[in-house]
């Protein structure tokens, strides 16, 4: 009978431990809210003969290379790629450069300007001359 005064105890710590894990479970499986982003597409049709490759930065940062020109506009949504750079981002402002590398040195370069990505969208920046 010893055994069965134990079992009280016992089913509270297991309620205990039922209620916690319930607990953790719906804290973690809430989404929390993201905000909304938007993508750049780089892409050139420059000939392929006048660059080894196009570096691009945005907001400071190398974000991708350009080594081959692209035959069309891309879509949106297009994977990074050797011929095109999706770089998503929070939608809003965001400064945006690269350099045109031939031989291992730089030979040209789009100086930095601001473009604006709005939620869900991609805003699409063609590389030319």
């Amino acid at each position: 009978m010893k055994r069965f005064s134990t079992l009280p105890g016992l089913s509270r710590r297991i309620m205990a431990i039922v209620l916690l894990a319930g607990i953790v479970t719906v804290t973690y499986s809430c989404k929390k809210d993201k905000a909304p982003t938007g993508s750049f597409m780089f892409y050139t049709f420059l000939d392929s003969d006048a660059y080894d490759a196009i570096k691009i930065y945005v907001d400071g940062k190398e974000s991708g290379t350009i080594t081959l020109s692209h035959i069309e506009r891309p879509d949106c949504g297009t994977p990074t790629s050797i011929n095109v750079v999706n770089v998503q981002l929070p939608a809003g402002k965001h400064s945006w450069s690269a350099k045109q590398i031939k031989n291992g040195q730089e030979i040209d370069e789009w100086d930095e300007r601001d473009d604006t990505i709005k939620e869900g969208d991609c805003t699409f920046i063609k590389l030319t001359d």
